[in-house]
C-alpha cells in the first residue's frame, strides 16, 4: 500500500503498525519513501528511475537516522541519478571491492544490539561471543576452534558453522545453543547491511552427548536438607574468596545468582540493612528491596578487604569487574561436600521453601523471589496491589536466619536414655 503526504518527525513517531506493509511517500523531496512494516519497523529509501527501470535504495532505519538526515540524503542521490550514476550499482560495487571480514560484522552487531541489553545479558554475549573468533578465549580448546575473524563473512559455508557448534555441543550443549542464537543474529544483522545475502546460522540442529546420571542433580530445582545445607556452609567456608560470601549470600537472601553476582556497594543501605536491586540488574525487569539480616551485614563488612570497586563480589582476576558465572565453583564444592543435589539454584530454591515452611504468605514470598507472578490472587489484583511489604519480608528472612543459624550450631543429638527411679 503506498500514500502520499508530508513527512514529520510527529507522525513518524506516533504511526501504528499497519495490518500490511505501508509505503509513505514525502512530498518535500521527491521519491523520498518511508517505509513501515506490519511489526512497526519503519525505514527510509528512495525510488528513482534509472535505464527505464525503477529502483529502491534503502537509506537507514528511522532511529538511527533522522528525517532530515535521510532527506539531505536523498537529495544526494538524486544528483547521482541527473549524473548517469546508479547509487545501487555503485553500493554493490564499494561492497564487492573491500568484503566485510567476521569480525568486522561481530563488531558491527555488538554495536547496535548489545545497547539494548539489560547489563548482565550483555556481559554474557560478550563473553559467549569470545568463543566464535579462533584466538580468542582462555583456554587452548577455545583459543583453536572458532572461526577465522579475518575471513570475509560471505564466504563463511554453513557446514563451518553447523561444524562448530557441534564441536561445542559434546560437551556443552547449553553453550551451543546459546552461540547458535548469537551467530543467527550477527548473520541476520550482516544480512541486512546486505554484506550477505542470507543468515545461514538459522535453525541448525546441535548433535549433544546425552547428560550423565551423575550429573542429574545440576539440572534439577531441588531443596536441601537440613545436614546438607551444614555441610554446604562449612565448604563454603573453606571455599576461596569472595565466592565463599557470594554462595552464603545466596542461601541468607534467596535471590537469583546472576543478581548477587551484580550486588553494588553503591544500592546498599547500610543503615537501614537493605539492598535495593535495580531494575537493570533484574531478570523480570523490577527493581526488588531486600532486607538484610546480620548475617548478611557481617558478611559485607568482611568483604571490604577483597574489594577495591563497586561490586561487591569483586574478581581477583579481573579488578573492578564482579565475579563470573560460578557453575565450576559448585560442580567442586558438590564433588567434594558428597552434597549431589546442590547447584546455585537449590539454595535460591532452600530459601523459599525454608521461608514458606516458617509460615511465610505466598503474596511475601512472591516480593521476596522478585517474582512477576503474584503469589496468590490474580494478576489484575496484583496489578492494583501497590503495597511494598517491606516490613513483613525483614520479618520473613530474619526468621530465616534464626532458623539458618539454629541449624549451623545444632550438633548431632544423641537419643537421651530415661531412666525409672524406684520400683
Amino acid at each position: 500500500m503506498t500514500k502520499k503526504r508530508k513527512l514529520t518527525n510527529a507522525f513518524i513517531k506516533n504511526i501504528k503498525a499497519p495490518k500490511k506493509r505501508t509505503e509513505y511517500y514525502d512530498t518535500i523531496v521527491s521519491g523520498l519513501i518511508l517505509r513501515v512494516t506490519k511489526t512497526g519497523h519503519k525505514s527510509f529509501a528512495q525510488r528513482y528511475w534509472y535505464d527505464e527501470k525503477s529502483k529502491q535504495l534503502t537509506i537507514g532505519k528511522y532511529g538511527e537516522i533522522s528525517l532530515a538526515e535521510a532527506r539531505e540524503k536523498a537529495r544526494e542521490l538524486k544528483v547521482l541519478v541527473n549524473e548517469g550514476i546508479d547509487p545501487l550499482r555503485e553500493k554493490k560495487e564499494r561492497r564487492e571491492e573491500k568484503p566485510t571480514t567476521f569480525l568486522e560484522a561481530i563488531e558491527s552487531y555488538k554495536k547496535h544490539h548489545l545497547p539494548t541489553l539489560k547489563a548482565s545479558t550483555k556481559e554474557d554475549y560478550e563473553s559467549r561471543i569470545k568463543h566464535l573468533i579462533k584466538g580468542e578465549g582462555k583456554r587452548k580448546t577455545t583459543k583453536s576452534r572458532g572461526l577465522d575473524g579475518s575471513r570475509y563473512i560471505k564466504n563463511i559455508k554453513r557446514y563451518e558453522i553447523i561444524d562448530l557448534l557441534n564441536k561445542i555441543g559434546r560437551d556443552a550443549p547449553t553453550q551451543a545453543n546459546r552461540l547458535q542464537a548469537i551467530l543467527s543474529g550477527i548473520f541476520q544483522h550482516a544480512k541486512n547491511r546486505e554484506w550477505v545475502s542470507t543468515n545461514i546460522a538459522r535453525e541448525i540442529s546441535i548433535k549433544s552427548k546425552p547428560r550423565k546420571k551423575e550429573n542429574k542433580y545440576k539440572w534439577q530445582n531441588t531443596d536441601l536438607c537440613e545436614s546438607d545445607i551444614k555441610t554446604l556452609w562449612k565448604a563454603f567456608d573453606e571455599h576461596a574468596e569472595p565466592v565463599g560470601s557470594y554462595l552464603k549470600m545466596l542461601l541468607l537472601l534467596g535471590q537469583r545468582s546472576g543478581e548477587t553476582r551484580l550486588m553494588k556497594w553503591d544500592d546498599i543501605d547500610l543503615e537501614n540493612k537493605s539492598w535495593t536491586i535495580p531494575a537493570s540488574d533484574t531478570k523480570n525487569g523490577t527493581s526488588n528491596f531486600v532486607p538484610l539480616p546480620n548475617m548478611t551485614l557481617q558478611i559485607l563488612e568482611d568483604a571490604k578487604p577483597w574489594t577495591n570497586g563497586k561490586f561487591v563480589f569483586e574478581s581477583q582476576v579481573k579488578k573492578g569487574q564482579p565475579i563470573g558465572s560460578q557453575q565450576k565453583a559448585a560442580q567442586r564444592i558438590r564433588k567434594k561436600s558428597g552434597v549431589k543435589a546442590f547447584n546455585l539454584h537449590s539454595l535460591r530454591t532452600t530459601v523459599a521453601t525454608q521461608l514458606a515452611g516458617l509460615g511465610t504468605p505466598p503474596q511475601v514470598l512472591s516480593k521476596i523471589l522478585n517474582h512477576k507472578k503474584p503469589g496468590e490472587g490474580s494478576l489484575i489484583t496484583a496489578i492494583y496491589n501497590k503495597y511494598d511489604y517491606e516490613k513483613e519480608k525483614r520479618n520473613a528472612l530474619n526468621k530465616w536466619e534464626l532458623k539458618l543459624r539454629d541449624i549451623l550450631s545444632n550438633t548431632d543429638k544423641r537419643r537421651a536414655t530415661i531412666h525409672r527411679l524406684g520400683s
